[in-house]
């Protein structure tokens, strides 16, 4: 059976001589992985533009229940995801992204709120300033705890509250673990908790401030999750944000 799949390209690896395997969410599907025919021609230079990390694609898939890797042809590109290519910045923001997106949804099927979130996710990147840059990763990695099912209780927080990464909720004491956000992090969860694409911008924080909150929201996923650390592409995001 022929489908067309609408995708977001996560990750290509080399399987052999003549073939890569591109794995990418697909709105229709779920996680899939496709073989891809490798090669040095203006062909291959075309699909291999089409599917960098989180490119946005559209192809016609045959699908067979038997097979857990597919064949898809007819590749074109989508109205979302393709502008951030010349941008360095939103390239490094994208290289990362795929690497935790690929981690987080190997194992996961067909989810319509799941699919629109990413979509969403790739298209603002596509269209945010470079100061909501800085912040991306912080705000999906927050907004996609909603569709996985592990959104922080906000309901009890509290000023100078502090939030306890393990147990996922706001405490006025320090956690035994020492897992706990306070002060400025403490400040910047909640204030993930109510940013959008228009605004992310807005979130003002120091550089060290914002490393801490990532590697905090990463281990996040890890315990409520699955684990998806170490990432080879975080000392680079660390380093430019």
């Amino acid at each position: 059976m022929f489908e067309t799949l609408h995708c977001i390209a996560l990750r290509t690896i080399k399987y052999s001589d003549s073939r890569s395997i591109l794995s990418a969410w697909s709105a229709e599907r779920g996680y899939v992985s496709f073989a891809m025919p490798a090669g040095k021609g203006r062909e291959a230079g075309r699909r291999r533009a089409l599917t960098m990390p989180l490119a946005a694609f559209e192809g016609v898939c045959d699908i067979r229940g038997d097979r857990d890797v597919m064949f898809i042809r007819d590749l074109k590109p989508m109205h979302v995801g393709m502008a951030m290519i010349s941008d360095p910045a939103k390239l490094a923001m994208a290289l990362f992204l795929a690497e935790v997106f690929e981690k987080l949804l190997r194992n996961s099927q067909h989810d319509d709120a799941l699919s629109l979130m990413i979509f969403d996710t790739v298209d603002a990147l596509n269209r945010t300033n470079p100061r909501g840059v800085a912040n991306f990763a912080l705000w999906t990695l927050y907004r996609l705890t909603v569709p996985l099912g592990i959104e922080p209780d906000m309901s009890d927080w509290r000023p100078h509250a502090l939030f306890d990464i393990e147990a996922a909720r706001w405490r006025m004491s320090l956690s035994t673990a020492g897992t706990s956000f306070g002060g400025d992090e403490a400040k910047a969860i909640r204030m993930l908790s109510r940013l959008n694409r228009e605004n992310i911008e807005r979130l003002r924080m120091t550089r060290d401030t914002r490393r801490a909150m990532l590697e905090g929201l990463l281990r996040y996923y890890d315990l409520h999750f699955c684990k998806i650390t170490p990432l080879h592409s975080l000392d680079v995001v660390s380093e430019l944000f």
